[in-house]
């Protein structure tokens, strides 16, 4: 069982795992994701990427959802991409935890009252409960530096101790 019914996504979680093959430790976390369109086609862009979208779509473990509020996102354009702006606000209007990885889009998001984790508080979480054991965790942290995620040695010291 997941530790979440539903959660909101932005993008760079998603590309991640993608990127190492390990998209599916986000369905410890949560039972669904819900993207936004502009999320859709961020990760979407790369066609095998696309192909894992469509076919967790058609599953129901993701859905693609659009927020009401317009205005809200205009404004966080201002210093924020599409897909966070989006994100955060979708993730204010339903009252779910948001998954984001950059720091101030996730400092937007705190502001504006939205419960924030990142993909290594995910991970922290996991070791946490014994879903991954330090072996696990030690892999998965080398993949994800061998594709450029930004994490840093304070970081991966807490989840490695």
């Amino acid at each position: 069982m997941a530790l979440n019914t539903v959660v909101v996504s932005d993008s760079t979680t998603l590309i991640s795992l993608m990127n190492i093959e390990r998209f599916e430790l986000l369905f410890d976390f949560s039972d669904s994701i819900m993207i936004t369109p502009a999320v859709y086609k961020e990760v979407g862009i790369q066609k095998s990427a696309k192909r894992i979208l469509d076919e967790m779509i058609a599953s129901s473990k993701i859905t693609v959802e659009t927020s009401s509020d317009t205005q809200k996102i205009k404004e966080l354009l201002i210093g924020l991409d599409l897909g966070e702006s989006e994100s955060i606000v979708l993730a204010q209007e339903r009252n779910l935890p948001l998954i984001i990885d950059e720091k101030r889009g996730k400092k937007v998001a705190q502001r504006l009252g939205v419960e924030t984790i990142g993909l290594v508080g995910i991970l922290l979480i996991y070791k946490r409960k014994g879903i991954l054991c330090y072996d696990e965790l030690k892999g998965i942290v080398d993949e994800l530096k061998s594709v450029d995620f930004r994490i840093s040695f304070t970081l991966i010291a807490l989840l490695l101790e």
